[in-house]
C-alpha cells in the first residue's frame, strides 16, 4: 500500500475540493495539500467502491485502505488487551496503525480499523501477519465497517452494486463466503458522530432503498443474514430503519467447508 491520500469525491465536487486542499493548513495536517482528489463518475456507493477498486489496480496497488468521510480515529491507552481506554490518535499514532493494516493485508484478503461501539468488547489476539508473527488485539471474522481495507484482487473477484447500500457487508460477506478470513483490528478504534449526517450516502439513502438492500442482502446470503428493526437516539429521521444481523462466522465455516476445509 502507497502512502498516498486520496480524496474520491463525485465529479461536480472535484474542482471545489482541489480549491479547499490548496487552502488547507499545512501545520494542523501535514501532508494534507499532497492529497489527490479523484473525479468519480460513478453514482451509488457499491459503483464508487468498485471505480476505488480498479482505480488501485491500474495503479499497480496490490492492496488499498478506504475511509468514510466523517471518522475519527482513536487509540487504546496501553497494549493489554483488556484495557479498553481509548484517546483521540496522534498523527504518529494513526501511522502505527496505519503499517499494521499494511502488514496485515500481507495475509488476510480484508483488514478493517475496529468501530469505536463495541471495540470495548474486544480484547482477543491474533496474529498480524500469519502464524507465527506477532499478535494484536483484534477479531476475525467479524462486522467491518467505514475503515476497510483489501487485496486488490480478491475485492475485485467480488461481484459489486449487488445492494446500494450496505454493500461493504455484501463483499465482507462474499469474500468470508469464499473461504476467506478479515481481521478487524481493536488496538485502533474509528467512530462517527451520528448515522446519516449530511454528506456520502446521506444525499441518496432513505428508508425505501435501505430497506430494499437488507431484503436484498438477506436473499443473498439465505441462513446468514437475518432483518430487525433498528431504532437510535441519534441519526434523525433515518434513526428509525430496517437493519441486518449478520452471523460472520458462520459464513466463513461455510466458505471452509465449500474449499473442502483449508485454510
Amino acid at each position: 500500500m502507497r502512502e498516498r491520500l486520496i480524496y474520491v469525491v463525485p465529479e461536480d465536487q472535484a474542482e471545489r475540493y482541489r480549491v479547499l486542499l490548496s487552502e488547507a493548513d499545512e501545520d494542523s495536517v501535514p501532508g494534507l495539500r499532497r492529497a489527490w482528489v479523484l473525479a468519480c463518475p460513478e453514482r451509488g456507493i457499491a459503483r464508487t467502491r468498485r471505480w476505488i477498486g480498479e482505480h488501485a489496480r491500474a495503479d499497480g496497488a496490490h492492496s488499498f485502505l478506504m475511509l468514510d468521510d466523517d471518522v475519527w480515529f482513536y487509540t487504546r491507552t496501553t497494549e493489554n488487551p483488556t484495557d479498553f481506554h481509548l484517546v483521540y490518535s496522534e498523527p504518529q499514532q494513526v501511522n502505527d496503525m496505519l503499517a499494521h493494516v499494511e502488514q496485515a493485508l500481507g495475509h488476510y484478503a480484508h483488514v478493517a480499523i475496529s468501530a469505536r461501539e463495541g471495540n470495548n468488547r474486544i480484547d482477543g489476539q491474533h496474529p498480524i501477519a500469519g502464524p507465527g508473527t506477532e499478535k494484536i488485539t483484534a477479531q476475525v471474522c467479524s462486522r467491518t465497517l467505514r475503515a476497510l481495507a483489501y487485496q486488490t484482487e480478491e475485492f475485485l473477484a467480488c461481484e459489486h452494486g449487488r445492494v446500494d447500500v450496505m454493500e461493504d457487508f455484501d463483499v465482507n460477506l462474499q469474500l468470508l463466503e469464499r473461504g476467506l478470513p478479515s481481521l478487524n483490528i481493536a488496538h485502533w478504534a474509528q467512530g462517527q458522530r451520528q448515522t446519516g449526517a449530511p454528506g456520502g450516502c446521506s444525499v441518496y439513502r432513505d428508508h425505501a432503498l435501505q430497506d430494499a438492500s437488507a431484503r436484498r442482502l438477506a436473499e443473498l446470503h439465505p441462513g446468514v443474514v437475518r432483518l430487525v428493526q433498528k431504532q437510535n437516539k441519534s441519526g434523525g429521521e433515518f434513526g428509525h430503519r430496517t437493519e441486518v444481523v449478520i452471523s460472520w462466522k458462520k459464513a466463513y465455516e461455510r466458505g471452509l467447508a465449500a474449499r473442502g476445509g483449508d485454510q
